[in-house]
């Protein structure tokens, strides 16, 4: 696989898109197949949304399983891992005292939605201070380990952190938490399709993940898996016609909503599988390995994580050199819209330990020569004094 791939997907011309970490971007065959739907559903609203709406959802369910290792029973498709999230806290009986435990690598929505449960519960909201440079997994465990307490009711883990692109060793959280009865809801907004994911092989409480990102579904696509002892309290953030039916009868029915990104999934399944999953996952992690390296050496600046790309999957994070590192806040949107107006490079700048940073996402229709011209300018820029 080359960056000739960049065809298939939609993409702007000339612009070097480095940030598909964000929202993904769908290929054109999955855009063709959602409209596809669309047509049909407004050729056929009743037929389709009002009596064969379950049936091709179930159908729709069957695929993204297969590929997650998930009964389609013990999911229910959601429009983005916040909206899960939300659905979980939401349904949790949190008590004045308990304790919702993350880390400071939590995506900052979830991190929202954890200050409001808590604040309405009376509760407690505490984040662990895993600081980085990280060097392995065991050091994730530890610090999480040394942070649990008897007051613990949740843990939220990501599986791949947002602002810092580092895979957490979940399946060995998961078993620590167990053992003390705490249990744990897993951020997997960036895992399916980017990691080899048993979701059930983890043996979380919940479990959700977005498919619109390294799946490459519809923007709006992903799931909300539930442990099945779990199952009978949660339920969707729209309680409709089928509350107590069971869980996966309730997510399928929240009211009125356009289910074509749903039903277009498997296309991009599809898609994605043709191009060879193993081939994929190796070639993006091996090129975010590679840029990784090549960001740190040319900007002469600490790495997050081991340079051998053990906790990395298709993603990286690097710290801008001085000055930019320390721009502030302003200057810093200034600058992310000046590197895609004047050098057509779409990637994000992240905040992270007082420092600013720059998060690059690898997918197949990426190249080595994307990087580089996002590290000449970031050169440029500190020589130009911008």
């Amino acid at each position: 696989m080359t960056a000739n791939h960049r065809t298939l997907w939609m993409l702007k011309d000339g612009i070097a898109f480095l940030n598909h970490g964000s929202f993904g971007a769908v290929p054109r065959c999955v855009f063709d197949e959602q409209n596809d739907w669309r047509r049909r559903i407004e050729a056929e609203p009743v037929e389709i949304l009002g009596r064969r709406c379950r049936d091709l959802l179930a159908a729709a369910k069957i695929p993204v399983g297969q590929l997650l290792r998930m009964r389609p029973d013990d999911f229910g498709f959601v429009t983005n891992a916040t909206e899960a999230i939300n659905a979980v806290f939401r349904c949790l009986k949190i008590n004045s005292g308990d304790e919702l435990l993350t880390t400071t690598h939590v995506y900052n929505a979830i991190r929202q939605t954890m200050r409001f449960t808590a604040e309405r519960a009376s509760a407690t909201y505490r984040e662990i201070d895993i600081r980085t440079p990280i060097y392995s997994g065991q050091q994730i465990m530890d610090a999480i380990l040394a942070n649990l307490s008897d007051r613990t009711r949740l843990l939220v883990i990501d599986h791949v952190t947002s602002p810092t692109a580092l895979v957490f060793p979940v399946e060995q959280i998961v078993a620590a938490c167990g053992s003390r009865g705490i249990d744990v809801l897993i951020d997997g907004a960036h895992a399916p399709g980017m990691l080899d994911l048993s979701v059930t092989a983890i043996h979380a409480a919940y479990y959700t993940g977005n498919l619109h990102k390294w799946a490459c579904a519809p923007k709006g696509s992903a799931f909300l898996w539930v442990r099945p002892d779990r199952q009978a309290d949660i339920h969707p953030n729209i309680i409709s016609h089928h509350l107590g039916q069971g869980f996966g009868r309730e997510f399928d029915w929240q009211g009125t909503r356009d289910i074509s990104a749903f039903l277009a999934t498997p296309c991009a399944l599809d898609f994605m599988g043709d191009l060879g999953w193993s081939e994929v996952r190796r070639q993006n992690h091996d090129l975010a390995v590679w840029a990784h390296q090549m960001l740190f050496e040319k900007w002469n600046v600490p790495p997050l994580s081991p340079l051998d790309g053990s906790l990395l999957g298709s993603m990286a994070t690097a710290q801008l050199p001085a000055p930019l590192c320390d721009m502030a806040e302003d200057a810093a949107q200034r600058f992310q819209q000046f590197l895609y107006d004047e050098h057509q490079i779409e990637v994000p700048l992240i905040r992270w330990q007082e420092r600013w940073h720059i998060r690059v996402s690898c997918q197949v229709y990426n190249g080595p020569e994307d990087y580089l011209r996002l590290a000449g300018a970031i050169d440029g820029s500190i020589s130009s004094a911008f």
